[in-house]
């Protein structure tokens, strides 16, 4: 698979079939993160590898996405959080360079993906996994085989459309999408579910609207 193929081809899966991920092939999809770049070429990921379904489900109930329930396999990628570059988060950058390398690798051996930030709060999952505050815990890649068809989508606007030469020329009202009021509310619910203590009734409640759809 060339990596045009593979690039234009790859999507988020959330589905998998019974039949588990190699260690073997999680270890290429891991090495393939960590040949990406990294600023000042610190490489200050770490992963770990979840595939018991007591850790899974205590990150479930915790608050996360619903569909992690049927998932038998996961990696959490955790990156050293001790940069000077405040600004522009620089290790966020790092980790999610090295995150997409993964998703491709994955796609090359036929294993689906998910790149997933629906999570607990760090504070809390932290706890779980007894990662130190150095750390931070960046996404959960949900990872394994999969039956589903994959559909085609296009991409919502041509690289025509997303492409200016030298100044800001877009035009806002098209590329808006969200009011200000809208998402400090839409925050402020993310907030809330958080101290939330009953998080098993509202996953029932999620699972019902959470995506369904490869992206």
């Amino acid at each position: 698979m060339d990596i045009e193929q593979t690039i234009f081809q790859r999507r988020s899966i959330r589905k998998y079939n019974e039949k588990p991920v190699e260690i073997e092939v999680i270890k290429k999809i891991i090495e393939a993160g960590t040949w990406a770049p990294s600023a000042c070429n610190v490489q200050g990921w770490r992963f770990i590898v979840i595939d018991d379904p007591t850790v899974i489900n205590e990150i479930l109930k915790n608050g996360a996405a619903a569909f992690l329930k049927n998932v038998r396999q996961a990696i959490l990628v955790i990156y050293n959080n001790q940069s000077d570059n405040d600004s522009y988060k620089d290790y966020i950058q790092s980790a999610s360079a090295c995150i997409e390398n993964m998703l491709l690798m994955a796609h090359s051996y036929n294993v689906g993906t998910c790149w997933i930030n629906f999570l607990p709060s760090k504070k809390k999952l932290r706890q779980i996994l007894n990662i130190p505050d150095y750390f931070e815990p960046i996404a959960l890649i949900s990872l394994g085989y999969y039956d589903q068809k994959i559909n085609e989508y296009k991409r919502k606007y041509t690289v025509d459309e997303i492409i200016s030469f030298n100044d800001y020329e877009f035009d806002d009202h098209n590329l808006i999408t969200v009011s200000k009021i809208k998402l400090r509310l839409k925050r402020l619910a993310r907030k809330i579910y958080f101290l939330f203590p009953y998080k098993n009734i509202l996953t029932k409640i999620l699972n019902k609207v959470e995506k369904k759809f490869n992206n």
